[in-house]
C-alpha cells in the first residue's frame, strides 16, 4: 500500500508539473501576435488535450489512493475498468496530439518550401537581368 500510495504522489506531481509547463506554454502562445490562425488553432487544441491529460492523470492518481478501500466485488472490477478506460483515454489523447504535432509539422514544411521556391525563382530572374545585356548597351553597339 505505501509503494501504490508513493506512485499515486508520483503521478500527481507529474500532473501539476505538466498543467504548469502547459499553461506556461498556453501564455507564451497567446502572447504571440503574429501566429497566423492555423497556429492559434493548434495551439489551442493543443492545451485543451494536454489540459485533458492532466485531470486524468491526477484522476488516476487519486483513483490509485481510493482504489485500496474499495472491497472486493463487482464494485471493484467495475472501478478499475473505469481507470483502465481513463488510462485509454489517456492514450487516445496522446496519439491525437502527436497526429496533429505532425500534421503542423508537415503545414510549415510546405509553407518553407513554397517560400524557399519563390526566394529561388526571385534569384533566378534577377540573376538573368543581371547577367543579359541590358537593351541600351545593345542599341549603342555599332552595327556591321
Amino acid at each position: 500500500m505505501l509503494i501504490s500510495a508513493l506512485f499515486a504522489s508520483l503521478l500527481l506531481c507529474v500532473a501539476i508539473l505538466m498543467h504548469a509547463t502547459n499553461l506556461a506554454a498556453w501564455r507564451r502562445a497567446l502572447a504571440d501576435n503574429e501566429q497566423p490562425d492555423y497556429q492559434r488553432k493548434f495551439q489551442r487544441q493543443q492545451f485543451q488535450r494536454r489540459t485533458a491529460v492532466c485531470y486524468i492523470l491526477a484522476g488516476i492518481a487519486a483513483a490509485i489512493m481510493i482504489g485500496h478501500f474499495i472491497p472486493h466485488s463487482i464494485y471493484y472490477l467495475i472501478f478499475w475498468g473505469c481507470v483502465l478506460l481513463l488510462v485509454l483515454w489517456m492514450v487516445l489523447l496522446a496519439i491525437v496530439d502527436i497526429m496533429a504535432t505532425r500534421n503542423l509539422i508537415l503545414i510549415e514544411r510546405d509553407r518553407h518550401i513554397a517560400r524557399r521556391r519563390a526566394l529561388e525563382q526571385q534569384y533566378g530572374q534577377r540573376r538573368e537581368k543581371e547577367n543579359s545585356p541590358s537593351d541600351d548597351a545593345a542599341a549603342d553597339e555599332p552595327k556591321e
